[in-house]
């Protein structure tokens, strides 16, 4: 049994809550939030901290999944490493690629296992899409394409501030950014161009990632009008082949349990199918095998934190680009 504490418990943080609920051997025993009060109401049989410092004396605990600001990540893990828990971030690992490095160094040096909650390599389409390269259904990958576009999270108003989030550059194209390394691996080179809120977020972005045989570009956006359905989507072509994946809600993200799903695998010699998915929740999946990590003291091969580091320092470049309007070279990542 591994009993994990919840560092932070606005959306994200009661979606790991009600993951734990779902995975045999984990079972959250506590969390810390700054609204209490609403929170000892809302979950009745969970103890609430009102501090994060507190939740982390809690001796019953073994790991910690920190929900909080993206500014508040690397304090956070490294406080819970030095408390010796295991722990499970959330995405992005930190604001920039230093930050992501001193918190790897944290993890080794106190010996603890961290992995950074890339959901979707445990979302049944993209790990699919994993897979099928892999067993060559679409030949060597030549191209990617992805779109991740959004209204802004009615649940945090942090989302806002570039100083905390980091803007849709960050916390939304991350996601994306982390999928073209794990099909792709490391870029030779980051361009991006993109559109500021007034609060100076880079909050609607593309970006492309050139490869030696291949690119992928990549959009994200929070500055989608308030109708606009929460939409992500990925092409992949290939040398024989092709695969198409596109998630849609009505609302926002929260709502993703109502979402449509098109996902396509077509091949060159004319046929079109449906790839079979596992019908696991990627939360539920990725933390079952967190759990697993933990129990076994095994490092996360799955999503290994030096390859978030990498992704941090991708992360990093298109920041760069962005405010710099120059293509931003990469050579070789060999880790953080």
């Amino acid at each position: 049994m591994v009993n994990p504490g919840i560092a932070g418990m606005g959306y994200i943080g009661r979606v790991h809550l009600e993951a734990s609920r779902k995975v045999p051997g984990a079972q959250a025993l506590a969390a810390a939030t700054l609204d209490a009060e609403k929170s000892c109401k809302a979950f009745p049989g969970l103890q609430i901290y009102s501090s994060y410092p507190e939740l982390l004396r809690d001796d019953r605990l073994d790991a910690v999944i920190i929900c909080l600001p993206t500014d508040l990540h690397e304090a956070a893990m490294v406080e819970a490493a030095e408390r010796g828990r295991h722990i499970l971030c959330e995405k992005p690992m930190g604001l920039d690629a230093a930050s992501a490095q001193r918190m790897l160094q944290a993890a080794h040096a106190h010996g603890r296992i961290l992995m950074v909650a890339h959901v979707l390599r445990f979302w049944p389409q993209y790990a699919r899409i994993k897979e099928l390269i892999e067993a060559g259904e679409v030949g060597s990958v030549r191209s990617v394409a992805t779109s991740r576009l959004s209204t802004f999270p009615h649940w945090g108003q942090w989302f806002r501030d570039p100083a905390r989030s980091g803007g849709a550059l960050l916390d939304l194209q991350v996601h994306d950014v982390d999928f073209a390394h794990w099909i792709l691996g490391h870029p030779q080179s980051v361009y991006t161009v993109g559109t500021q809120s007034p609060t100076g977020s880079w909050d609607h972005v593309h970006t492309t990632l050139n490869y030696p045989q291949a690119h992928a570009i990549l959009e994200a956006s929070l500055l989608m009008p308030s109708s606009w359905p929460f939409t992500s989507s990925i092409y992949v072509l290939g040398t024989e082949g092709a695969l198409e994946y596109t998630f849609r809600v009505g609302a926002n993200v929260q709502e993703r349990n109502q979402a449509t799903h098109f996902f396509r695998l077509y091949k060159s010699d004319g046929t079109v199918s449906e790839p079979a998915v596992s019908p696991d929740d990627a939360y539920v999946a990725q933390l079952r095998y967190f759990t697993q990590c933990v129990a076994q003291r095994q490092p996360p091969r799955l999503c290994p934190p030096e390859e978030t580091c990498q992704v941090m320092q991708v992360m990093t470049a298109s920041r760069q680009s962005v405010e710099s309007g120059r293509i931003i070279a990469l050579g070789e990542m060999l880790g953080c």
